[in-house]
């Protein structure tokens, strides 16, 4: 199962080569050998060395603020795709967030005092969620999305509506705690975590099912449930992070539950139990969420132009 944060990196090198620049992508540790994972194979993504020289752009995910600030002759950069990763956010405890953050700090993977550090470096930003967190910094970050796999949106998603079933799938990595309290709400539903699939079995089982439940933090744009839609399915999620606006999530609001809501598990069911029962409707209440998903890739293209190209 690809993984966001890498998968973004190797969708940039390959848009960057496939547009005449020459970009590479660099694994860790530097000074290693290294083959290209299985599951970005895909991408026309070639592998280079680090190299710390004039004239270069390194950029750097926004989980490696001290990489980039190490950087002595190249100019560097960082490109927030999760902005709860940076700041070891995980929306539980406001208390328990911030030990994480100073432990990083101690161990060397975070800056004292936050992005307030980070004012001397480009940045990039794929996000509302992130761009508004950074302007407190008086950071103002270049526009860079990231799009969904082209392969997913080539997905012939209409053709499966029909043999849809009454299926609930989830991350278990993503909000668990929540998912568990409206699982154990509708007893006589399946819901199927989404763990220890290959992208060919992913698609298989996103085909196969009505709804998808993302009750996680939304740190970045969030893959799956923009790829649960674009195989067909409806999404309901929470309104966490980058869920909370809708430029970053643009699904109905209606779809966009208040978790810490007293009413949330009736709220839920009754939502729930209607995606499933009147599942042509909602369906077709996604159209603009998939068009919009369709027109990312052109809008990543233009960007990557009129950042590395047209200036």
């Amino acid at each position: 199962m690809t993984t966001g944060g890498p998968e973004a990196l190797h969708q940039l090198v390959s848009h960057m080569v496939n547009l005449g620049l020459p970009a590479f992508i660099v694994y860790l540790p530097f000074g290693n050998l290294h083959q290209t994972p299985a599951p970005y194979l895909k991408y026309n993504a070639p592998i280079g060395s680090y190299e710390d020289a004039a004239n270069n752009l390194i950029i750097f995910p926004e989980i490696y603020p001290m990489l980039a600030l190490k950087v002595k002759s190249a100019k560097a950069a960082l490109w927030w795709l999760s902005l709860d990763n940076f700041l070891e956010r995980k929306n539980t405890s406001v208390i328990r967030d911030k030990y994480h953050y100073i432990r990083a700090v101690l161990r060397g993977k975070k800056p004292l005092f936050g992005a307030k550090e980070l004012t001397d470096i480009t940045h990039f930003s794929p996000t509302k969620y992130a761009t508004d967190y950074l302007k407190k910094f008086g950071i103002n970050p270049i526009g860079l999305n990231d799009p969904v796999s082209q392969i997913f949106l080539n997905a012939a998603y209409e053709s499966h509506q029909s043999s849809k079933k009454n299926l609930i799938l989830y991350n278990p990595g993503k909000g668990l705690k929540i998912t568990k309290k409206v699982i154990r709400s509708l007893p006589h539903i399946e819901f199927l975590p989404l763990k220890g699939y290959s992208q060919s079995e992913l698609s298989r089982i996103m085909f196969s099912a009505k709804l998808y439940v993302d009750f996680g933090h939304f740190p970045g744009g969030e893959r799956i449930p923009r790829e649960a839609a674009m195989h067909g399915c409806c999404v309901i999620s929470g309104k966490l992070g980058s869920a909370a606006n809708d430029l970053d999530f643009p699904i109905p609001n209606q779809y966009k539950l208040n978790t810490t809501s007293k009413t949330f598990i009736d709220s839920f069911k009754t939502l729930a139990e209607d995606v499933l029962n009147n599942f042509d409707y909602h369906y077709s209440n996604f159209e603009d969420f998939r068009i919009y998903l369709k027109s990312q890739p052109d809008l990543f293209n233009q960007q990557i132009k009129n950042t590395f190209i047209e200036c």
